[in-house]
């Protein structure tokens, strides 16, 4: 059974104070009224407030509009120069790019607001803010960095007495706390901030606090509580007819009863997708949609199961919620399994393994940046730290030598006290001249270190390159096929490449992989080319015991050479096309050679395309020389042209050497 993950509301409202609104106080139908006061205001500040406020509550129905009436406040705000207009601006436009996953880009907008409303002392303005980089913390996945922004507007809103905010920042640190498995810290701020929402009388507000409980004690395992709170939340919303609310309520019982009782769990599917119905809300429909599609392949009622999953597959895409998306193509795959159809259940499980490696790639590559940004924080404060033990230690030299002064200018009263003085100096420099020669030292150390991972992360980022460039090769090769006709041939071939560009993903996130994976990988690549080029063999070896010596060489280095011999050496060879790769010792590391019977050199350039180079060839080349240069030796790439008696070209030869530094086979590395 496809496990659905709790969803609940975060929709909270705060203080009436604060233009630079709070990341949940969104509602689109204050818009009619703040354009009114728009067309009203009689100066700049006015207009730059209420288009400000007019940004945020246009965030989540009409985007486009909101970014228009953003980016004019913030233009405004700037002309003007009135800060608590200028860090209004930038909270709601950072707010925006959160929504719409733009990080990086929220992030520094939030910043900004955040030094202006610190600027201005308003702890208030500061609350709001800081709950904002919550919120964008916990999209993030930084749930530890969530909490601590959460903790810091807690204390700048109970620091004004402002309850309205300290209910809210108490609701965030509780769904935090939660996601972090910290459910007693979450049951005690969701039970604070539920209290406070009663006495302001905000019953919306406690209507999602009691949500969050009822979650809360089902991950904990407490049904008796979690029915309770899910009761007392769902009477809440009918009263307020808050139909999405309450058709939250009613999809997390359903989700509760999916693996034990999945008819009764369908009642309650339905009873939630009728709410979203009546508010007509894709995104809240599309979710729904699945879990009733689940829930009714459970029950073994496949046609409405179908019917379900093909309603709200559409939506899902329509919503770019990849996620959910690869969730459907699951959910599909196990309906087509229950149906007994194999080949769509393996489609959709291609699709489901296709979009989950894709997310998987995107979040290393957002972990990357994570590092580098935490590489250089921290070298920044290594910096400030050795300026500012240089600039002490030159503070205590002009201090010596006025010392020194003084004891020259009563030389000749106190001999004795001017030589005890000159030789309590001479100590002294000698000490610090020993500590700055120490500040050297460690200076030294440090650049060395930065120098290699600078090295490190040029070639994750020349690596990262090649991925794009090798996927354009194989998808060309398809297109190819499929015009010659070969269709059969061309649905082959982008299954073998899905299981290569696989491979690819794999190697992409290693600096080294074992020999033999290699080899298995040249093979599959040659594998696919073979069926491509007619007459292609092949062939990938080593010297015997190089596969079990626990030999390592740099991802993804061999195979440009290979297809470049592939698509310009035998390509346009009629008949017979050879290609063998073999690898051999080399003192301490490795050698391949990469020999084709193309048309060699000289015949594969044609005149259209002299100034054509290989973007694999160039990116490798680059990787060699970043390697060699780690290694302070030279590179070894050896090119040569195969001629038979006549000398006509029979082809070509790559020679590329892999050395380590060390003494022993594994490991090696590049030059």
């Amino acid at each position: 059974m496809l496990a659905s993950p709790l969803r609940y509301i975060i929709i909270l409202v705060v203080p009436a104070w604060a233009a630079c609104t709070s990341a949940h106080a969104q509602d689109a139908s204050l818009v009619p009224e703040i354009r009114r006061e728009l067309a009203a205001a009689r100066d700049d500040t006015a207009r730059a407030d209420a288009l400000a406020r007019l940004c945020f509550n246009l965030i989540r129905s009409a985007p486009d509009s909101a970014l228009a009436a953003g980016k004019k406040a913030l233009e405004i705000a700037t002309r003007i120069q009135v800060p608590k207009a200028l860090g209004d601006a930038n909270n709601n436009l950072g707010w925006l790019a959160v929504e719409q996953g733009e990080f990086q880009k929220a992030d520094s907008l939030l910043g900004k607001a955040l030094q202006i409303f610190q600027k201005l002392g308003k702890p208030e303005y500061t609350a709001v803010t800081l709950s904002n980089l919550g919120w964008l913390a916990q999209k993030q996945g930084d749930g530890a960095g969530a909490l601590r922004r959460f903790q810091n507007a807690l204390q700048a809103g109970e620091s004004v007495g402002d309850s309205a905010s300290t209910a809210s920042v108490l609701y965030a640190m509780g769904s935090t706390c939660r996601n972090l498995k910290e459910y007693g810290l979450a049951n005690e701020y969701l039970q604070r901030a539920l209290g406070m929402e009663r006495r302001l009388g905000r019953r919306g507000n406690e209507a999602n606090c009691l949500l969050s409980l009822a979650n809360t004690a089902r991950e904990q395992g407490d049904t008796t509580a979690m029915m309770r709170f899910y009761r007392e939340a769902s009477a809440l919303y009918s009263a307020l007819h808050d139909h999405r609310g309450a058709g939250l309520v009613e999809e997390n019982i359903g989700d509760f009863l999916t693996g034990q009782a999945p008819r009764e769990a369908l009642r309650h599917y339905h009873t939630a997708l009728a709410h979203y119905d009546t508010i007509g809300s894709p995104e809240d429909k599309a979710y729904v949609l699945k879990n009733i599609g689940i829930a009714e392949t459970a029950t073994g009622n496949l046609p409405d199961a179908e019917k379900s999953l093909a309603q709200g597959l559409p939506m899902a895409e329509g919503l770019n919620s990849w996620e959910l998306v690869m969730e459907y193509e699951l959910a599909l795959a196990r309906l087509a399994a229950a149906q007994g159809n194999a080949a769509a259940a393996i489609n959709h499980y291609d699709r489901y393994t296709a979009l989950k490696d894709s997310l998987q790639g995107a979040d290393t590559q957002h972990e990357i940046a994570r590092l580098r940004t935490e590489f250089e924080s921290e070298r920044k404060e290594k910096d400030n730290a050795l300026l500012r033990i240089e600039n002490n230690a030159q503070d205590q030299q002009l201090r010596n030598r006025e010392v020194q002064l003084i004891g020259i200018a009563l030389l000749a009263l106190l001999a004795l006290i001017a030589a005890l003085l000159f030789r309590r100096n001479y100590r002294q420099k000698r000490k610090h001249a020993e500590e700055l020669e120490e500040l050297n030292r460690r200076l030294a150390d440090s650049n060395a270190e930065i120098k290699e991972i600078n090295g490190l992360l040029q070639l994750k980022v020349l690596r990262g390159q090649m991925n794009p460039h090798f996927i354009y090769n194989g998808l060309n090769s398809a297109a190819s096929m499929t015009q010659e006709g070969r269709t059969v041939e061309a649905l082959a071939y982008l299954q073998g490449f899905a299981r290569l560009l696989r491979m690819v993903l794999e190697h992409s996130v290693k600096d080294q992989v074992d020999l033999g994976d290699e080899m298995d990988f040249l093979r599959q690549y040659l594998k696919l080319e073979a069926k491509r080029l007619p007459g292609l063999s092949y062939r990938v070896e080593a010297e015997p015991g190089l596969i079990d010596s626990d030999v390592e060489l740099p991802a993804l280095l061999v195979q440009p050479f290979v297809e470049n011999a592939v698509w310009h050496g035998l390509s346009r060879k009629s008949g017979e096309r050879q290609v063998h790769v073999q690898f051999r010792k080399n003192g301490h590391g490795l050698l391949c050679e990469i020999t084709d019977n193309g048309v060699g050199r000289r015949n594969a350039t044609q005149p259209h395309d002299e100034s054509h180079t290989s973007l694999g060839m160039q990116l490798t080349s680059e990787r060699l020389q970043l390697l060699s240069r780690r290694l302070e030796d030279e590179g070894a790439v050896q090119v040569d042209d195969l001629m038979d008696a006549q000398g006509d070209p029979t082809g070509t030869r790559v020679r590329v050497r892999i050395t380590s530094p060390g003494a022993a086979m594994g490991n090696p590395s590049c030059t």
